[in-house]
């Protein structure tokens, strides 16, 4: 496996002649780790894209290595910060990005615009009233967005920054088509012929100067210095490392509040023994991991109440406590929630109860396996 650790962060290797990420083996999980390869010629930035194979594309991120400027490097480096699930399969794309060049970018420039053009002509009708779009300003916007995202699928800025969409001139052109006046095109409108349609010609002039906008702005993001995707590995459905499973030990000491048959309120101690069950996984939930489900049995079995009842339990005759539990400092865990205890009357019968009861305790992690721990 031709894996390393620089400063705690697992590194694994991309062999673009084998095509071979990590040797083959798994991905690691629920840890950052880099992803470094040799860098081929001409190459100034590498993309990597990643997200679980059972989720959609949107949920993807994606992370980036541009060259330094004025450093010839011989290798790349990309850190995938947000870790990985266990067990799990991912869709993972490393692309490679060069200097577009011009005709490349005209043309995609060109493209484009041209399916923008397309798109305003579809949407757009003439009326008595003035020009109407058949889809709001909010959705024309987003849509011209995705047009722009579609179009330079291939191409990215050597800062990876996004296509951010149009700006408020493009948004203020389009609130304009609601102040034109088509009653007073003829003589709005400039060019209009003898025979020809005033309010066709003005609908055309204000489409052209919407145009003309918006490929202004595909231009200052379509800029002279993008890069194009030249190469892309694709590793579908690829697995991720498995990780152990620990159990939380719990030994501790708690007091079960008893009240039934009794003048007064009292406890009753006893040091115990239980396991969690956190609600969450630590690496992606901290919060649902310190919170658990916890069970376990009172140890003592000398527990009395003021009565000199004796105080043992339903089952194993021990007291058997259930509840939620919180961990501080991953050491120490606080449980409160209910106890089904037997308590022995001195009659000589046995009343069973559920009795509140708080408690804290040491906690140590069971480790089941002998993998990575994690």
């Amino acid at each position: 496996m031709l894996t390393s650790v620089f400063g705690q962060v697992e590194t694994i290797n991309l062999d673009l002649i084998n095509n071979k990420i990590n040797g083959g083996n798994p991905l690691p999980s629920e840890v950052p780790f880099y992803i470094r390869g040799a860098i081929p010629d001409k190459i100034e930035m590498v993309k990597v894209t990643i997200y679980q194979t059972k989720k959609s594309e949107k949920s993807a991120f994606s992370y980036f290595w541009t060259a330094p400027f004025g450093f010839e490097e011989s290798s790349y480096e990309v850190l995938l910060a947000d870790p990985l699930r266990s067990n799990s399969n991912y869709n993972l794309y490393v692309s490679f990005y060069q200097v577009a060049g011009k005709e490349e970018i005209e043309e995609v420039r060109r493209l484009i615009s041209q399916n923008i053009k397309s798109y305003l002509s579809t949407i757009t009708s003439i009326k008595r009233g003035g020009i109407h779009f058949s889809e709001s300003d909010p959705v024309i916007l987003n849509n011209l967005k995705r047009i722009v995202e579609r179009g330079a699928y291939y191409f990215e800025l050597p800062n990876a920054e996004q296509f951010q969409g149009f700006s408020d001139i493009t948004r203020s052109k389009l609130e304009q088509r609601g102040k034109l006046k088509m009653g007073k095109a003829k003589f709005n409108a400039t060019g209009v012929g003898e025979n020809d349609n005033a309010r066709a010609v003005y609908a055309a002039q204000y489409l052209q100067e919407l145009n003309d906008i918006i490929s202004s702005e595909i231009s200052q993001f379509l800029s002279t210095n993008m890069l194009v995707m030249v190469n892309e590995e694709a590793y579908e459905n690829y697995p991720t490392e498995k990780t152990d499973n620990a159990i939380p030990i719990n030994l501790g000491y708690g007091g079960i509040s008893l009240s039934k048959g009794l003048p007064n309120q009292e406890f009753v101690h006893s040091p115990y023994v239980g396991v969690s069950f956190p609600l969450g996984n630590r690496t992606f939930a901290k919060f649902m991991n310190n919170l658990s489900v916890s069970t376990g049995v009172f140890v003592s079995g000398r527990m009395e109440n003021s009565l000199n009842e004796k105080i043992s339990g339903p089952i194993i005759e021990r007291p058997i406590y259930v509840g939620l539990g919180y961990n501080f400092f991953r050491i120490i865990r606080l449980n409160a929630g209910g106890t089904f205890i037997t308590t022995e009357k001195i009659g000589g019968t046995n009343v069973n109860s559920f009795q509140p009861f708080i408690g804290a305790s040491l906690e140590f992690r069971l480790w089941l396996g002998f993998r990575n721990k994690k």
